[in-house]
């Protein structure tokens, strides 16, 4: 509505550029802009004319037709970024996934490069192990066969005391027949074999009684319990079991030859006794004889020199006789200690295989060690290279996954 006394007017600016008042004229002085204002580029220039209403219209419906294309066009990017949103939140989501892996990934090459440091200090105790346990097999070695040496020593000296006692035996015959030939016999070297003998079994019981001791004392030695130690003492228990069983069986040896020579020489003597009361007999036949003869000439001349004979002879019986009694009392003697000393020597003897037999257990269970030990130290060369192959396929497995990171976040940096 027009103003008057210089009062502007409304002014409305169509899509031609005209400018009108409430009636369609054209009103002078100030002019108020009202809101919708609605221009064409011909009347911004002041080169158009008015439009029609017609034409205000049509641009209408194309301006309204383009906000709804804006508007739509709008929502379509905010759907899409609605939809980027969201990928991106599920890329950061697999990212931290990946890290917390990346992080897990890690901790396990840590804790498997920790557990190989490990397994490779075991392995090289392992060979410190072979090692030391090698230098004793060599040191048990040169030890069984310095023992072996002075064993082969000792056989030579017990060689050499059978041949004196094979030589003692020999002058015992030679003493019993020159006996039996001037039947006179000496008792003291009977005595003094009976005395050689009797040492000889106090020798043997001694070493026996030696042997025992030195076994028991092995037996009750205390042995470390720690695996490796018995690792190590396994070898060398093997080596002094088995060298003790060469000793016992050496001295068993020794005990049945001993034996075998005593109940040779009681044989001997048994032999020897046997001719003497057959010489016994024959001195008493011969007595007899003379006696029938003396009776028969007793009234000769040589009655005087025959009754001499018969005395001497008499009194020669009565010494043999007196010697045959004492040899009977030292056969029974000697009988005696024979037996007691075949006593003594199949006890030792069953002692002494007992002994054996155990120590032979101890070998197989020895064995039965070392064996074991072997097929450990397998299982834990098998189970260092598990390990080792098992890092190899993680760390490829974390070069992976820090790749495929690396690559996700290019993707996310990429989308941001």
């Amino acid at each position: 509505s027009p103003r008057e006394g210089g009062s502007s007017q409304v002014r409305v600016r169509t899509g031609t550029g005209g400018s009108r008042d409430g009636s369609g004229a054209k009103a002078p002085g100030r002019w108020r802009t009202s809101p919708p204002q609605v221009t064409t580029k011909e009347h911004d220039f002041g080169l158009g004319a008015p439009v029609s209403e017609a034409e205000k219209y049509q641009n209408t419906l194309q301006l309204e037709q383009e906000v709804r294309n804006q508007d739509k066009f709008i929502s379509a990017l905010k759907l899409q970024i609605e939809d980027l949103k969201q990928t991106n939140h599920g890329l950061e989501e697999y990212v931290r996934k990946l890290l917390d892996s990346k992080e897990v990934v890690s901790s396990q090459v840590d804790d498997l490069t920790s557990h190989n440091e490990h397994l490779c200090k075991e392995l090289i105790k392992i060979d410190q192990l072979a090692e030391q346990l090698e230098k004793e097999k060599n040191f048990v070695v040169d030890t069984a066969s310095k023992e072996l040496e002075e064993a082969k020593i000792e056989l030579i000296c017990q060689q050499n005391n059978i041949i004196v006692l094979e030589d003692t035996i020999k002058r015992l015959r030679s003493i019993i027949l020159e006996t039996e030939k001037a039947q006179n016999k000496s008792p003291s070297r009977l005595d003094s074999f009976v005395k050689t003998l009797e040492a000889d079994r106090d020798y043997y019981k001694s070493e026996a009684q030696n042997l025992r001791k030195m076994i028991r004392s092995r037996s009750k030695s205390p042995r470390r319990p720690s695996p490796s130690s018995r690792g190590t003492n396994c070898d060398v228990e093997l080596l002094k079991t088995t060298r003790d069983r060469e000793e016992l069986k050496c001295m068993l040896e020794k005990y049945e030859r001993h034996l075998a020579e005593i109940q040779g020489n009681v044989k001997v003597l048994t032999s020897e006794r046997d001719k003497t009361f057959l010489l016994y007999e024959q001195a008493q036949e011969e007595i007899a004889r003379l006696r029938r003869e003396m009776m028969k000439n007793c009234k000769s001349p040589k009655s005087t020199t025959a009754h001499a004979i018969l005395r001497r002879v008499e009194t020669e019986r009565d010494v043999a006789f007196t010697d045959l009694r004492r040899m009977t009392t030292e056969r029974d003697s000697l009988r005696e200690r024979l037996k007691i000393a075949q006593e003594t020597a199949f006890n030792e003897k069953a002692h002494l295989e007992q002994r054996i037999e155990e120590l032979e257990c101890t070998v197989h269970n020895l064995d039965d060690e070392r064996m074991e030990q072997m097929s450990n130290m397998t299982l834990m060369k098998e189970t260092i290279t598990t390990v080792e192959k098992e890092m190899k396929s993680l760390a490829r497995k974390a070069m992976d996954t820090e790749s495929e990171l690396g690559r996700q976040k290019a993707e996310n940096n990429s989308l941001r």
